[in-house]
């Protein structure tokens, strides 16, 4: 075990889909979960991406600006990785469907550098794409319409050695990223922490010898009206014994997932970590609502536009900032409500935490809100609609914030009324039990729960190795006999 460092010994990776520029909960929880196995669990943490986009530089540069990262976690793209880097594959053969772009394709630029040809079809479906190195060689070739005998065309990827010539080709993305994740831990214990969807339709099936793979899920796993799994959820909990651990923020979560699926998977359950600063003012008076979410419809945002206004009727002085960006956006501006003011995306908006008097949450679903926990850690009392799953584990109704009935307008206006009358005392008195309720998820604590989940991932991989073994050594002996 590293020195100073409470987490069991090996490599930390983690895999999720991209970081996006203006990234939302899911991606500041695995940074600030990153940050935590850096700082206080002294192990590097290094994060995995794999989408193709044209915008990482700009990515990069906000991150550094923000100091999301900190000392000891980078962030690698694979795409990027094999234009520095060769993987070994299969040969490439004639049959293999590769075919550089001509140099009269489209092509995409990171400022003056030549990163990317693209084919697209008519409809402006991408076909292909061939990623550059700066000197102009051929790095890789990204073909999604390789004509196979199915109705669907295959996609092969061929990467090629530093002249630009093909070196080795993978039937399928999911080949190649087995291979990259095969170079990077290198035979070495690691653990791989999978935060995305996307990414953990491909780490179900990816097992080595000495590779923990964990699955963090974010978000509700149950539709809107309760009654199924999500179907962009569905092919991960089919298969979720597959995993070494999947990782719950609540234990109300998991325990609906345990009833669904059976005990055969090891589900644990470890909150985001909250960091709360040793001066919160719970005196001072405090004005306004504040709502931080990405604008999109799950959201809900209009829900609280509508309380507001709903609540000025009674309290003119009443304001609501929006803080957040995203489809719904020039649609909730132009209602033009009263006292309610867009901010647009903000990397400073959590600021905003420590001088609202609320904070209000009308989400359709969560997994942990940890907006809301970030609100009582700064002394704002949150204002939530009681849906799974966070806001009901996070607060106690009445005395750290409010609890509302999921998708009632009127109930949420009315805590907010509620809210702006009550006196300074009572107020002061709710800000304090705010902040210590909210020191429940310290970050020593999150990542003793943390130390304590890897050390049981590794328990079960090694008897799932012993089981594996055993099974070939079966498998091998009936095909001899």
């Amino acid at each position: 075990m590293t020195r100073g460092t409470i987490l069991p010994p090996g490599r930390q990776f983690v895999l999720t889909w991209g970081v996006p520029r203006e990234y939302g909960g899911l991606t500041a929880a695995l940074l600030q979960r990153s940050r935590l196995f850096a700082g206080r669990g002294a192990t590097p943490v290094h994060i995995l991406t794999c989408d193709d986009r044209d915008d990482r530089d700009a990515v990069s540069a906000e991150l550094t600006r923000r100091d999301a990262l900190g000392a000891g976690v980078r962030v690698t793209n694979l795409w990027d990785w094999l234009r520095e880097n060769e993987l070994r594959g299969r040969p490439v053969s004639s049959g293999a469907g590769f075919s550089p772009l001509p140099s009269d394709a489209e092509e995409e630029f990171t400022g003056d550098v030549l990163v990317r040809r693209l084919r697209r079809d008519a409809d402006g479906t991408v076909l292909q794409i061939d990623h550059l190195r700066p000197d102009g060689t051929l790095a890789a070739s990204d073909r999604r319409d390789v004509p196979h005998s199915s109705a669907r065309p295959r996609r092969i990827i061929v990467t090629c050695d530093a002249s630009g010539a093909p070196r080795a080709v993978w039937r399928g993305v999911r080949q190649l990223y087995a291979a990259w994740l095969d170079r990077l831990t290198a035979g070495e214990r690691s653990f791989l922490l999978v935060d995305s969807k996307a990414m953990a339709r491909f780490a179900a099936g990816y097992r080595r010898p000495g590779v923990i793979v964990l699955h963090v899920v974010h978000g509700s796993h149950r539709t809107d009206d309760g009654t199924a799994i999500r179907p962009s959820r569905a092919e991960v909990f089919s298969r979720l014994s597959a995993f070494d651990a999947v990782v719950f923020c609540t234990a109300r979560q998991a325990g609906d997932v345990r009833r669904e699926v059976g005990p055969a998977p090891l589900l644990a359950v470890v909150p985001h970590p909250v960091a709360v600063a040793g001066d919160v003012d719970t005196r001072s008076p405090r004005q306004g609502a504040v709502v931080l979410a990405r604008l999109e419809p799950i959201k809900r945002v209009e829900h609280a536009v509508d309380a507001v206004s709903r609540a000025r009727e009674r309290m003119p002085s009443l304001t609501l900032d929006v803080y957040g960006d995203g489809p719904d956006r020039s649609r909730l501006e132009r209602g033009d409500a009263e006292g309610v003011r867009f901010h647009g995306f903000d990397p400073t908006a959590r600021d905003a935490l420590r001088r609202a008097s609320v904070l209000l949450l009308t989400s359709r679903s969560e997994a942990f809100s940890l907006v809301v926990a970030e609100a009582m850690a700064a002394g704002c009392l949150p204002i939530a609609y009681d849906v799974p799953y966070g806001p009901r584990e996070l607060i106690l109704d009445g005395r750290t914030g409010w609890l509302v009935p999921a998708g009632d307008v009127d109930a949420l206006a009315e805590a907010v009324v509620r809210a702006a009358s009550l006196d300074p005392t009572t107020l002061s008195r709710m800000r304090r039990q705010a902040v210590e309720r909210a020191r429940l998820y310290d970050e020593s604590r999150v990542l003793t729960r943390w130390a304590l989940t890897l050390s049981r991932a590794v328990r079960r991989h090694r008897l799932r190795e012993a089981t594996w073994r055993i099974r070939e050594v079966v498998r091998r002996r009936l095909r001899i006999g």
